[in-house]
């Protein structure tokens, strides 16, 4: 029926559906080594390649620009690893078969056309054309996955990291013409998360941790319930005066990814490269294997990397953007004047064990700007954006950062009476996150 273009909801994403088996079976014989899981994937991998390759081309773009009718997951990329275990010619054409012209184009010469794009039907086709230059090394696949991130983070992504409202991108630079009940679904973040880890290991950039930070800190840990019973957000609302409402019972994307998405929190915190260990996020945690660090972080800005063996490359500890003017390093006690940093990173020479690495970051209430709109600005408090206990549904004007008051509980704030807390610390209150000048 896709492909004698019937539209959804008649018929509701084949490939989407198909993706999510293929993807399970490929997990079960990459992490635990079923035979059986790869041998079933392999036949599904054989039905794809004759199912598309008795297409045009033409039929098969057209199939892949209907609205989630020809929504086909990250399809292109479960194909690719396919055929990195099978080796089989035919699952790579097929692979390529999922190339979506009407996007990747106008990616790859750096053109912003995703205005009324479906968010989330776009994004797994990036991350598919991502897989395709690991594995092909095509230079074209990688302009892809590089300008569509940079487009899409530059123009199209909240404050909180979020994109698209009502599902769909809007044209660049217009957010905040878009605060509704309806922004930010939570599996597109999910989702860019995934290419940002993905392009990361080929830039090396503390930019993109920036966007990485943000994202998991304001938004992924924001969409989750308080009630430990599951729920997560499928909309974040931007709106004045608006109120989470968590999915625990519908099957829908966000509750499936929104489960995931509570195992992204030890996702790419490490990195390393020929050179060095890179400390990517500030999250509680430990390095196991050859280079064992401890990180230890205080919610008045300290960070601490203990090294637990001696280490044979540098380290690298990101400084994120948000302390970059105003922070502080020190060795073993010892305090480094003007320390070196790369991209977004402080640099030391390898570590021994038992020597510590201490980053004193600036803990400040401070006004963000939102780079396409005068008009409006945000609040945060270190990585977190805050957000105003308050069922106005009309804008309030944004307080002095000056003028506001610290509560009785950590990072708590009152500014004219209205109580401000991280995002992620909202319930079921009403809440602002956008303030008028």
């Amino acid at each position: 029926m896709l492909e004698q273009y019937t539209r959804y909801p008649e018929i509701w994403a084949p490939y989407y559906t198909l993706d999510k088996i293929l993807a399970g079976l490929l997990d079960c014989r990459e992490l635990t080594g079923n035979e059986q899981a790869l041998e079933i994937a392999a036949k599904m991998g054989d039905w794809v390649y004759a199912r598309l390759s008795r297409l045009s081309a033409e039929t098969r773009a057209a199939m892949w620009s209907m609205y989630i009718a020809g929504e086909s997951g990250g399809m292109q990329g479960s194909m690719v690893r396919l055929y990195r275990l099978t080796g089989k010619e035919d699952h790579l054409e097929a692979a390529g078969y999922f190339d979506n012209e009407k996007l990747f184009y106008p990616m790859q010469e750096n053109c912003d056309t995703l205005e009324d794009m479906h968010a989330n039907q776009h994004i797994p086709q990036i991350l598919g054309a991502m897989e395709m230059y690991r594995t092909t090394g095509e230079e074209a696949y990688w302009q892809i996955g590089k300008n569509f991130w940079e487009i899409v983070t530059g123009g199209h992504a909240y404050c909180i990291g979020g994109v698209g409202e009502t599902e769909m991108f809007h044209r660049t630079g217009t957010t905040t013409s878009y605060l509704t009940d309806r922004a930010a679904e939570s599996c597109a973040s999910y989702n860019m998360l995934r290419l940002t880890g993905q392009l990361f290991p080929y830039v090396m950039d503390g930019a993109m941790m920036d966007y990485y930070e943000n994202t998991l800190g304001n938004h992924i840990l924001t969409s989750a319930s308080h009630a430990v019973d599951g729920g997560t957000t499928y909309f974040l609302p931007l709106e004045p005066g608006g109120v989470k409402e968590y999915s625990t019972t519908e099957n829908t994307c966000c509750r499936g990814t929104g489960l995931e998405s509570r195992f992204r929190y030890m996702e790419n915190i490490y990195a390393q490269d020929a050179e060095a260990v890179y400390v990517n996020l500030l999250i509680d945690s430990a390095l196991s294997g050859e280079t064992a660090l401890t990180l230890r972080t205080t919610e008045q800005g300290e960070v601490t990397v203990r090294a637990e063996a001696d280490m044979t490359k540098k380290l690298r500890v990101r400084v994120p953007a948000w302390a970059a003017e105003d922070f502080a390093a020190e060795r073993n006690g010892v305090h480094r004047e003007s320390p070196p940093l790369r991209p977004g990173y402080c640099e030391f020479e390898p570590l021994r064990r038992g020597e510590e690495i201490r980053q004193i970051l600036p803990m400040t209430l401070r006004r963000v700007e939102v780079p396409t709109d005068a008009n409006y600005v945000n609040l945060a408090y270190g990585p977190w954006i805050l957000a105003g206990l308050s069922d106005d549904r009309t804008f309030r004007k944004a307080p002095d950062p000056m003028k506001v008051k610290r509560g009785t509980k950590p990072m708590e704030f009152i500014a004219g009476g209205m109580r401000m807390i991280p995002l992620h610390r909202v319930d079921r209150e009403a809440y602002h996150v956008y303030f008028r000048r």
